[in-house]
Parts: C-alpha cells; sequence; structure tokens
C-alpha cells in the first residue's frame, strides 16, 4: 500500500506542476498557469461507489479517471469492468502503474498542447497509440 501511495504523491507533485491543481485550489497558490484539475476520490465510505477510480484529472476539458497501482498491484474485478465501462461509454480511464508514468505524462502533455477544440475521437486514437502494459486503458 506505501508503494501505491508513494505513487500517488508523485503524480500529484507532478500534475501541480504542469498547472493541474487540486479541485477547490485557492488560485492565488498556482505559483503555473492552471490548465487543469485533479479530485481524489476516497473509496470504501458510505456515500462513495466501490470500483470507482483512484482519481479524475481533467485537462483542457478532457477528463481522465486514473485508477493507481504499485508495480506488483493488480486492479479488482470491479475496477475493470468499471473502467471498461467507462471507455465503452466514450470517456478515458485506465490503470495507471509507475512503469506507466511516462506515458501518462505524454498524454497529459499532447492534450495540454492541442486546441481545445480537438475532438476526443482523435484523443482517443492517441490513447491507443501510448497505451501499453504500465497505462493500459483495458480494451476488450
Amino acid at each position: 500500500m506505501a508503494g501505491e501511495k508513494n505513487f500517488e504523491n508523485r503524480l500529484k507533485r507532478w500534475l501541480d506542476s504542469e498547472g493541474i491543481y487540486p479541485l477547490g485550489h485557492p488560485k492565488d497558490q498556482m505559483p503555473v498557469a492552471p490548465c487543469g484539475y485533479w479530485e481524489k476520490r476516497w473509496g470504501g465510505g458510505r456515500y462513495v461507489k466501490s470500483g470507482l477510480p483512484d482519481m479524475r484529472v481533467v485537462v483542457n476539458g478532457i477528463a481522465f479517471e486514473v485508477e493507481l497501482k504499485a508495480t506488483n498491484g493488480t486492479p479488482s474485478e470491479l475496477q475493470k469492468r468499471n473502467i471498461r465501462q467507462i471507455n465503452n461509454s466514450g470517456g478515458i480511464a485506465m490503470v495507471l502503474y509507475p512503469e506507466g508514468f511516462n506515458t501518462f505524462k505524454a498524454m497529459i502533455k499532447g492534450v495540454k498542447s492541442c486546441p481545445q477544440d480537438v475532438p476526443i475521437v482523435g484523443l482517443r486514437v492517441s490513447t491507443v497509440a501510448l497505451s501499453n502494459t504500465g497505462c493500459d486503458i483495458l480494451r476488450d
């Protein structure tokens, strides 16, 4: 569990450095111009749906649903089902391992560099091209 938490903290620091801040972050505390936000989901609570990805990362209006796993972690069947459902509905969801962090960074930087009117279809093609076992979008 510590490995996953360390990876999560590394991801959050990197997102902040790219101008992607936690939802509700004070604007006067943003050293980089904002281009998106992230929110952490806390599972296991009474009012939280089980199996949702750990984080939502939104960049230029494009939402990524990200389930974080340590190198040796595996998603549950419910997590896999929810990720497939998100992807089959036209969203973008993935299981992200530390080994796929550079691939994920490239995806986020690609979205940051695109004009905001780029259609989601084009982005889905690029995520398939960049997908690997370290950043898996769980295609059927």
